[in-house]
């Protein structure tokens, strides 16, 4: 224990002599080599995909310099493997691209004190690599870059970086989103204004002139291939510019549609605008946007009216559930469900609402039981009628399994009953909803 302390006592006579004579300096515990090493950040393999704008493409990376003392200063060069290096080094079918396909601004790097790092650009012709690929389409084309200095440390396992060329396209411009989305708005809405995002696949630096179109082929086509029976807007009831500019500097920006609900009936529309031409580059096959407008009636007022159904749950649901007339009541904690007690009786389950008066109904909505595993109603078909006996088929439905309101569009047809016939069930026989609402325009 003795000699411990009288080491520690030595040394720390010796480091404080040190400090007050400046004979002691740090960087004389770290050998030469490491006092300002050199690397690239993200270094390795990267894979690149080229644009054919009808300019050169960039690429720029960065070197730095560390070390134990970065202010000294340092010298760099940045060199290229020859295609025997690649061969040898990776044994593979890549292909350095050709020596006049790209240029670098400098290839030497001169670090003074006060530098960190310094970003290096390359510049790629996209004509003579396309070229090159197209040539031999079964190599990859690369460029494989390294660090090199006759003075400096370089750290190893940062030294390269193999840039792999991806691909080679040409720009596109297209809708940022193809998917349909419905708008739902009530009969006799106000103008509403939609914005249609579309854009550039890659950095943006020209004024690219957009024209759109309505394209009424391609509702008749979506229509057959999806079984729908959307109606395509009327022309009164839109508006857009039909040239619009995506500016430098600006990858994406919207088009802007006007909707007018005036004179437009219920129903399910379709307004299909399509991306008809563009003054540079090409068309994506995000070509087309099908905007769709679901047009509601006014929701009714149930007061007065009368339920029936082929099938009920009287007693094994509880006081207050299982009836029909618990579709009227206006409480989701009620419900009414298909019989199970004592019998049951098969689907198709029916059930018949009297509105007292003739209404010419737009819309029926349905709303599924308020529980997490009984969500019963999946399928079925609505009916209308003047006198409960002679019935117009005027829709079917599929419904999810959610608890919020299902709102189905149906033919707008006139008449005092409707009838909802449920033909499939998400748990067997077994029916059961919360709510029943119908829409209209009387």
């Amino acid at each position: 224990m003795k000699v411990n302390y009288i080491g520690i006592a030595c040394m720390a006579v010796l480091l404080l002599t040190a400090c007050d004579e400046s004979k002691y300096e740090l960087e004389n515990l770290v050998p030469d080599e490491y006092h300002k090493v050199l690397y690239i950040n993200n270094s390795g393999t990267q894979d690149l995909t080229l644009y054919n704008t009808g300019e050169l493409n960039t690429y720029a990376f960065s070197v730095y310099k560390g070390g134990s003392d970065p202010s000294l200063t340092a010298s760099v060069e940045i060199a290229i493997h020859s295609q025997e290096e690649v061969d040898a080094l990776y044994g593979v079918n890549y292909r350095v691209i050709p020596s006049d396909s790209y240029s670098m601004e400098t290839r030497r790097l001169d670090f003074a004190s006060d530098e960190r790092s310094k970003v290096v650009t390359l510049s790629l012709s996209t004509d003579l690599i396309g070229a090159a690929m197209e040539a031999n389409p079964e190599a990859t084309y690369v460029l494989p870059l390294y660090l090199t200095s006759e003075k400096d440390s370089v750290n190893a396992d940062k030294s390269e970086l193999f840039i792999r060329i991806a691909d080679v396209l040409t720009p596109t411009v297209g809708f940022t989103n193809t998917d349909i989305q419905p708008l739902s708005y009530t009969y006799g809405f106000d103008t509403q204004s939609v914005e249609i995002g579309f854009g550039l696949d890659t950095d943006n630096n020209w004024e690219v002139e957009c024209q759109f179109a309505v394209d009424s082929e391609y509702l008749s086509s979506y229509n057959g291939k999806h079984g729908t029976a959307y109606r395509l807007l009327p022309e009164g009831n839109y508006s857009f510019e039909e040239i619009n500019l995506l500016p430098a500097g600006t990858t994406t920006t919207d088009l802007a549609v006007s909707l007018s609900g005036s004179g437009l009936a219920p129903g399910e529309y379709m307004l299909p605008v399509r991306l008809d031409n563009v003054s540079l580059f090409n068309v994506s096959a995000n070509a087309v946007y099908p905007l769709v407008v679901r047009v509601v009636g006014l929701k009714l007022d149930r007061a007065g009216w009368s339920i029936q159904a082929n099938t009920e749950e009287r007693t094994g649901e509880g006081v207050g559930n299982g009836v029909a007339t618990c579709l009227l009541d206006g409480q989701l904690s009620t419900f009414w469900h298909s019989q199970w007690s004592g019998g049951s009786l098969p689907l198709p389950h029916e059930i018949v609402v009297d509105m007292k008066k003739e209404t010419t109904l737009t819309n029926i909505s349905l709303t599924e039981r308020q529980h997490d595993s009984y969500r019963d109603v999946k399928g079925g078909e609505f009916f209308v009628s003047s006198d409960n006996l002679n019935w117009t088929a005027v829709g079917t439905f599929e419904a999810q399994k959610v608890l919020e309101e299902q709102i189905f569009s149906i033919t707008p047809t006139k008449g005092r009953y409707f009838k909802i016939k449920i033909t499939s069930s998400y748990r067997e026989s077994n029916s059961s909803l919360s709510e029943i609402d119908a829409y209209g325009i009387d």
